[in-house]
């Protein structure tokens, strides 16, 4: 499977400086995937993507799952996960389907 986005703005982007900035919930699957979840430039509303911020969204599903951080790696085009109990990745075939990370992206 793949990841699920969703645009949180009212718009498709805004403008900050130069550069177009896009919010968006990126829900991963039942499956993670070794390395990170793929999720391209294009998923998050953008060509090229220059800058990322990444948090976890908080809910009551999530604390069943072992994730402490989430952030975006621009270099590889993937949303990856850390194990709050190893500070490491998380394991590959991991249950993540209730984890949703907010990535602000900018770029153009």
């Amino acid at each position: 499977m793949a990841v699920s986005v969703k645009n949180v703005l009212t718009v498709p982007y805004r403008i900050v400086g130069n550069q177009k900035e896009t919010v968006t919930d990126v829900t991963c699957d039942s499956s993670y995937e070794e390395g990170g979840e793929a999720c391209t430039f294009a998923q998050l509303g953008l060509n090229n993507v220059e800058f990322t911020m990444s948090n976890l969204r908080n809910s009551s599903e999530l604390e069943a799952t072992p994730v402490c951080a989430g952030y975006y790696d621009m270099t590889v085009q993937k949303l990856k996960l850390i194990d709050g109990k190893t500070a490491k990745e998380l394991a590959k075939e991991k249950d993540c389907s209730k984890v949703v990370v907010r990535v602000v992206a900018r770029g153009n």
